[in-house]
């Protein structure tokens, strides 16, 4: 006795296919059990019995499913009086609706299994069609209208009302403190992915838009000229052994880390500027105030710093400077002597290539912060140390992806004791208090304002 050939069912859950709903028809309409067709698509009939309810065809062409419609002697129930024939023999419209003595009947056999009219014989009738609600199970709608029904319910978000309102309750106020997605998700619980709430924020559904992320319009492309390898001519010769390839060969020799300085400046025809301090490995920024751009102020503010930390920790924190040719870091000597230990070093100071700002990128990036807060052409004639430095603990408790969620304070902490951090002022802030735009110091803000009128 040969084995019946058994067909394997499909996967739970898997939804019908087009095929299968071809079978469904097909079997409507030769009188066929839900049963039988389930048995054959590998389904259950509840599943099936569900598909035909839900994505059948209701036809509405003629509908005059009044009980009374073969002895109705109705005249005028459109409201034509011109019209002396019987409503129920010559209307086709659906004034039958509004007769007082409509009553609707509905068709006994849509009330049994399989309640659809497929392979009913007044279906084809060639003349007057039934004048009940009919009910068809068509394969091509049905999958057109449960593509639609697809399409609709993947579209949106998969949030109540009341959790978009907790989310934006939260996202809102972060967002306009000058904070990223990003970092709002590292610090909060949020029952969406960053992908989703980016997208909540573009569809407009918060009060915040998409003018509150920063990096949302593309940035142009820099016209500038890559100049490769050259080194200019002009260099000092106080910076012989203190460029680029010298620095490189002096961090493959020696097992350390080095920093990056460079400085941010104001209104150009103000002397005020900032000297940064940038640590690439930690994403952690210092900056200090300058009452001029000059090679002497630089000096002057390292021996300051020198002083508040100490001849060890300045030597521990800044072993290794690097830095690009403005004129202010031309000082190479007073850079790297101690005020405090006169006859030795307290760093070693390198400088990269002429019109290399790449060979320090990551220092060039992290200014993109300090201009959230102090916009580019802003005067700092009315900023202090202070505001200074309650900007960068902003700045530096701002979480990065490139720091796996970690903001700048957490990974220094765990290599610098705590007394750095307290002789220079420094401290983390709240995730949900951190304030990236300008009136985080409005004061002075305000008075920068005033001066450029």
């Amino acid at each position: 006795m040969s084995k019946q050939a058994t067909k394997s069912p499909p996967s739970k859950g898997s939804h019908f296919t087009l095929e299968d709903r071809a079978k469904i028809e097909y079997g409507l309409n030769h009188k066929h059990s839900i049963r039988a067709i389930a048995k054959e698509l590998g389904k259950s009939p509840s599943s099936v019995a569900r598909e035909i309810e839900r994505n059948c065809t209701v036809l509405k062409d003629y509908v005059n499913s009044c009980s009374k419609t073969d002895y109705c002697k109705v005249r005028h129930a459109c409201g034509d009086m011109t019209c002396n024939a019987l409503c129920r023999s010559r209307c086709i419209t659906s004034c039958f609706e509004r007769c007082p003595e409509y009553e609707e009947m509905e068709c006994e056999r849509l009330k049994k299994s399989p309640h659809v009219c497929n392979a009913c014989v007044n279906l084809r009738h060639k003349g007057r069609p039934c004048h009940l609600v009919r009910k068809v199970y068509r394969a091509s709608e049905a999958h057109a209208k449960y593509r639609e029904t697809l399409v609709n319910r993947r579209n949106g978000f998969d949030l109540t009302l009341g959790e978009l309102i907790d989310i934006d309750n939260v996202v809102s106020p972060c967002l306009k403190k000058g904070q990223s997605p990003y970092h709002i998700m590292q610090n909060n619980v949020l029952p969406i992915s960053l992908s989703t709430l980016y997208r909540i924020v573009d569809s407009g559904e918060l009060e915040a838009g998409n003018t509150d992320l920063k990096q949302k319009l593309r940035r142009k492309v820099r016209k500038t000229e890559h100049h490769g390898e050259k080194v200019s001519k002009k260099i000092q010769e106080a910076k012989v052994g203190h460029m680029y390839g010298d620095f490189l060969k002096y961090m493959a020799e020696h097992d350390t880390f080095h920093t990056e300085m460079d400085s941010v400046i104001g209104k150009r025809d103000e002397s005020p500027a900032l000297l940064t301090i940038h640590y690439p490995g930690l994403q952690m920024q210092l900056a200090f105030y300058l009452a001029e751009h000059t090679a002497v102020n630089v000096v002057v503010k390292l021996d300051a710093i020198e002083q508040i930390l100490g001849y060890e920790l300045f030597c521990e924190a800044f072993p290794v400077i690097l830095t690009d040719n403005g004129s202010e870091f031309a000082d190479v000597a007073g850079i790297e002597r101690s005020v405090l230990c006169p006859g030795m070093k307290r760093t070693h100071v390198f400088y990269c290539e002429p019109n290399r700002s790449d060979q320090k990128a990551s220092c060039e990036n992290n200014h993109r912060l300090i201009r959230d807060v102090i916009p580019k052409s802003t005067s700092l004639v009315p900023y202090t140390q202070y505001d200074i430095t309650l900007m960068m603990n902003h700045i530096n408790s701002y979480c990065r992806k490139k720091s796996f969620g970690k903001c700048a304070y957490d990974l220094a902490m765990e290599v610098f004791p705590q007394e750095y951090f307290d002789l220079l002022g420094l401290y983390r802030i709240p995730p949900n208090d951190v304030y990236l735009k300008p009136h985080l110091l409005k004061e002075a803000y305000l008075k920068a304002k005033e001066r450029d009128k």
